[in-house]
């Protein structure tokens, strides 16, 4: 064995600063974020941004300077944190010292990513010593220019510049890095990334950790950066205004409070009312509304994302109160309610805004009736904002400032921002409305292109002309329609006929169009096949009288039938248009992948939902058809009703049993009979227990053979049903009798199931009544312990 002379040890090479640099951190952005959220740690409540020729062509001579007001570093942090490669510091300080933030700076990279923006990094940073009560100003010039492969990290040293000043001098504390020579030109689309990756930050709000620290006045980033757009001001204004709408109001010494609304599509909007604000006088607030389904909202996507959107309403959402500048903490935050917006949803007092806003509704085109309007507005977590009360306000803080003394007063300003907040939701509505409008006109401006498109290569095909050139007949010529000296429908009218049958199928089917919008911008009747189904794709309130009606058809027209065949090969084109999609996304660039994600989701969505609806809207079909009345296995028919509902049975965890003898069948009558009553009594009771919000929903639906006939009858643990509104839910178009259970399903559902379970015309039991009675029985509500309803349908020889 031969003894070795020297112990060995890793050593470090130059070129791991290479892969800490331009390696592990790829774009800009990571790079500049990485040091704001250093700011961030440092205490420091407020980052300046400033570029200089960024976006040039030739980078030479460029800078970017991140600018704080934080604790800065002494000389020995310097030394041992800033300049030593994976340091501990942030797992021995899990907090910031000052203000007890938990620190956000990714595993110390931030100035190493430094060398993937710029050849030179200029470090410029100010600290108090306590002990020695001065300040410590270092300064050191890093270039990165000197590494060398092959060279050890610590042959290259750079030597600081060290000034002390006393420690009563008129000095502040805080960082300054200076990246000069940048490697790469900045874009736009670059500092649009940046702005998105630090947004969270931009609106963290100041807090009390305890008496251990100091009160946190929050943190802010101000850009100076006018060679790109959005480059100058404070990102938390960017933020307000990249929001669906900013609302902004102040209470005047009489009493009045004035509103002002900037918001997307709807524009500026103003308005005023009086109330009781006697000692309220100079508090103002500032609300936004941040929507959480889709960043089509935004009046900036660039700034707000989706996931960016959600990080802030999870961690700042809720509206904080603040007195003379300081934060009263007992309200406001993500989980703390104090509005009672929330809690208003979940009952029924939540619904129709004040009589205030009475005279206003005529004036605004409302996506859903004004009575319930305010079930479609913003939760606590989607509002971002504070309400400031003036310092000479008679409100009066407690000793801790957590809280106020004077509780009728605060009572009167929560009335106040309430009553703000519900002609927001007026607004917000009157937004979803014309939203729907533009959407519809685009996608049909789009179809008709469409159309003429395949006009253009169909045109040998004359069968698919005529069917084209009918879907493609515009209003007018519908207006000029006239009929005969007989009175009987013209040719014209009758080549209409399949169409306007085909789209009340779509309509009816996929329960799509808004409760109050007019009729003459519901009908799409000029449209191809195509354009009404994505009018059921972007509509989401009105048809379920349709949908009612052609559950209880008797029999359907063969047009219609032909129809639904070219409609389910829409439907698989749907599947393959995703499709072909999907295998395009690794071309695309990853900052657009999303954008195609999306799409491809709401195409999968549309074609699983139209799909369920077409398998039950098939059992008519096939039924319908068949004119002679005979017998019927209900067994057959209620196990096709269940697996046709069971995907909005199992949203709600409704299990679903039966209890029908196999060989048990009705009188004679039509199976689409059949199919009509099943379908209303399970519908409703997926209603009822879907409105209850509460685990252990069942259902039973037991068949039962009598001296006459069958007896039918569907048991229910849901809402129930007052007795003395059960005879008023058979009549026609009185869908919610005891107002219990439409408005709180609402509230349990996403739209897309509540569009396909139904809203309730008035018509489902009373459709099953008149075919009870058709066949010499009854359908009516019976009393059975242990289920809160029980419907009985009879059907007699």
């Amino acid at each position: 064995m031969v003894d070795s002379p020297d112990e060995v040890m890793f050593t470090i090479d130059s070129r791991l600063l290479e892969e800490l640099g331009e390696n592990l951190v790829t774009r800009n952005h990571v790079a500049v974020s990485e040091l704001i959220k250093n700011s961030y740690d440092a205490d420091a409540t407020e980052v300046i941004l400033e570029f200089e020729d960024a976006s040039a062509d030739n980078p030479t001579g460029s800078e970017i300077r991140v600018r704080d007001d934080g604790s800065g570093m002494s000389l020995v942090e310097v030394r041992d944190d800033f300049m030593r490669i994976a340091t501990t510091d942030k797992l021995r300080n899990p907090k910031s010292e000052k203000y007890g933030r938990e620190k956000s700076g990714n595993k110390g990279i931030g100035r190493f990513a430094c060398r993937r923006l710029a050849h030179v990094l200029d470090l410029t940073t100010t600290s108090y010593l306590e002990d020695d009560e001065v300040y410590e100003r270092t300064s050191l010039e890093i270039d990165w220019r000197r590494y060398e492969a092959d060279q050890e990290i610590e042959e290259v040293t750079f030597k600081p510049d060290i000034e002390r000043y006393p420690g009563d001098e008129d000095l502040s504390t805080g960082t300054t890095i200076c990246l000069r020579d940048l490697q790469d030109s900045w874009t736009q689309r670059d500092f649009d990334t940046l702005r998105r990756n630090v947004v969270s930050l931009a609106v963290v709000q100041p807090r009390d950790r305890g008496p251990q620290y100091e009160y946190d006045p929050g943190f802010d980033i101000e850009f100076d950066v006018p060679e790109f757009e959005k480059g100058e001001g404070t990102l938390s204004e960017q933020i307000h205004e990249a929001s669906w709408g900013c609302l902004e109001g102040q209470i005047s010494e009489t009493g009045e409070i004035s509103l002002n609304l900037d918001a997307k599509l709807i524009g500026e909007r103003s308005y005023s009312f009086t109330t009781d604000a006697s000692g309220l006088g100079g508090t103002s607030f500032k609300i936004s509304y941040v929507p959480l389904d889709t960043k089509a909202h935004y009046r900036d996507p660039q700034t707000l994302s989706i996931t960016r959107a959600r990080e802030i309403t999870q961690e700042q959402g809720g509206v904080r109160v603040y007195k003379g500048g300081f934060r009263v903490f007992s309200y406001g935050g993500p989980d703390d309610d104090w509005l009672g917006i929330d809690q208003d949803r979940g009952t029924h007092k939540g619904r129709s805004p004040d009589e205030t806003f009475k005279g206003i509704s005529d004036s605004l085109e409302l996506h859903i009736d004004f009575n319930r309007v305010l079930l479609s507005g913003p939760n606590n977590r989607n509002l971002i904002g504070r309400v400031m009360i003036d310092s000479d306000a008679d409100l009066t803080m407690a000793s801790n400032r957590e809280d106020f003394i004077d509780d009728d007063l605060f009572d009167d300003l929560r009335k106040i921002v309430r009553l703000s907040l519900q002609w927001l939701t007026l607004q917000w509505s009157n937004y979803k409305a014309l939203q729907k409008k533009e959407r519809l006109k685009e996608e049909t401006e789009k179809f008709n292109q469409e159309i003429k498109d395949s006009e253009t290569r169909d045109s040998t095909d004359e069968d698919s002309k005529k069917t084209l050139d009918q879907w493609s007949t515009n209003k007018s010529d519908e207006e000029s329609t006239t009929s005969g000296p007989s009175g009987k429908s013209t040719e014209s009218e009758k080549s209409k006929e399949p169409v306007d049958s085909a789209l009340n199928l779509l309509e009816g089917v996929a329960s799509t169009a808004t409760e109050t919008v007019p009729e003459q911008d519901r009908q799409v009747s000029d449209e191809a096949v195509e354009t009404a189904t994505k009018v059921i794709r972007g509509s989401l309130d009105q048809k379920e009288q349709e949908i009612d009606f052609f559950r209880s058809a008797f029999s359907v027209n063969q047009v219609v039938f032909s129809f639904s065949h070219e409609l389910r090969s829409m439907v698989n084109d749907l599947a393959s248009n995703a499709s072909k999609i999907e295998t395009t996304l690794d071309d695309l660039p990853e900052n657009q992948r999303s954008k195609f994600l999306d799409v491809i989701t709401d195409l999968r969505a549309m074609q699983d939902r139209f799909e369920s609806q077409m398998e039950l809207f098939g059992i008519f079909m096939e039924t319908g058809n068949r004119k002679q009345a005979e017998p019927v296995s209900i067994s057959e028919v209620v196990d096709d009703v269940v697996d046709a509902t069971e995907y909005i049975a199992n949203y709600y965890g409704v299990d679903t049993s039966t209890e029908i003898p196999t060989l048990l069948k009705t009188p004679p009558m039509y199976k689409s009979e059949l199919y009509s009553i099943v379908v209303n009594l399970v519908t409703n009771s997926i209603k009822a227990i879907g409105t209850t919000a509460e685990d252990g929903g069942e259902i039973l639906v037991e068949g039962t053979s009598t001296d006459e006939g069958i007896s039918l009858r569907v048991y229910d643990n849901g809402v129930g049903i007052p007795k003395e509104a059960r005879e008023e839910a058979f009549e026609p178009l009185i869908s919610d009798p005891a107002d219990n259970i439409y408005d709180d399903l609402s509230q349990q559902m996403p739209e897309e199931l509540s569009e396909q379970l139904g809203k309730g015309t008035g018509l489902g039991l009373s459709i099953v009544r008149n075919i009870a009675e058709k066949h010499g029985g009854h359908a009516k509500f019976v009393e059975v312990d242990e289920w809160t309803t029980c419907m009985e349908v009879t059907i007699n020889e």
